[in-house]
């Protein structure tokens, strides 16, 4: 298992975390290993993946099993895409329980799913559902749960663990990002930003800002919100969201990104006023298609 990210607080804590391998350790575990294939999951393309693209493109062989919208001049990868689930771990699940069945052609013995496997597939659900609160929440997505719930998975501990839990550099964060709300369209519409100056002065990581763009659907009125985050020199990570009816990820997918109608993300280059005063624009115009019923198909 691959990582080029650091973990937002509480994904260490989730069963088999000891074998995630981060990015700065692939290239070793590439070349020690030479793995035969490479699965992508919740990621079609492996130019999203940051600074693993170069290691992850000399896979002659790659699949990967997302549910993201499909954007972009870049066909996916071959596999299974499909938008229309609320999570990759749904995907996954059927998938476990394929395998599950055995092979008598191939040799493969059945097996059940184990409790730390349902543990995992039930923290990717209650996440990519901000615990069943997004409008990716279907009546399949509660029955999953209730399956994954009957096996013994502690659903309080898992919700504790990695939805409602910061470490004291991440409330250091917030602090400092709640004074960067800006307002526009009338309050319809909201940017707020986290800097590398913010992560120096907090000793933080931009692990630590995960679900901070919730706080800002949060906000009575808002329709739009535009987080960015500080990746590099004039490089800004961009996550944008819909509170009900709309379409950003027509708007990432301008900018190289991509995700979902109402969560997406893409990187944008340039100084922070400039990048907020182009989203903001391409935010009004999402807006006025929203207020005016024409909206994206």
């Amino acid at each position: 298992v691959l990582s080029y990210l650091d973990p937002a607080v509480g994904l260490q804590d989730l069963p088999g975390y000891d074998r995630v391998t981060t990015s700065e350790e692939a290239e070793d575990l590439y070349k020690a290993e030479k793995p035969e294939l490479l699965l992508l999951v919740d990621c079609h393309r492996i130019d999203r993946t940051g600074p693993l693209e170069d290691t992850l493109a000399r896979f002659g062989n790659r699949l990967c099993i997302d549910h993201h919208l499909v954007s972009g001049r870049k066909a996916p990868e071959p596999g299974w895409v499909e938008a229309r689930v609320c999570s990759s771990c749904t995907l996954i699940h059927q998938v476990i329980t394929a395998l599950g069945e055995g092979d008598d052609e191939f040799g493969d013995e059945p097996f059940d799913l184990t409790l730390d496997m349902a543990t995992n597939l039930y923290a990717g659900l209650i996440n990519d559902t901000g615990g069943f609160r997004f409008t990716n929440t279907v009546p399949f997505t509660f029955e999953l749960a209730r399956r994954l719930s009957a096996m013994g998975v502690d659903t309080a501990k898992v919700a504790g663990t990695t939805l409602h839990r910061y470490r004291q550099q991440g409330v250091a964060m917030l602090q400092r990002v709640l004074t960067t709300f800006e307002y526009h369209a009338a309050g319809r519409i909201l940017t707020l930003n986290a800097t590398e100056e913010m992560l120096a002065e907090t000793d933080g990581s931009m692990a630590d800002t995960e679900g901070f763009v919730n706080i800002a659907t949060a906000v009575d009125g808002v329709c739009l919100v535009a987080f960015l985050k500080e990746i590099g020199e004039e490089t800004w990570r961009a996550s944008l969201r819909v509170c009900g009816q709309g379409d950003v990820q027509v708007i990432a997918a301008k900018y190289g990104g991509g995700g979902h109608k109402q969560a997406a993300g893409c990187t944008i280059e340039g100084s922070l006023a400039e990048v907020i005063a182009m989203l903001v624009a391409d935010l009004t115009g999402a807006l006025q298609g929203i207020e005016s019923g024409d909206l994206p198909a």
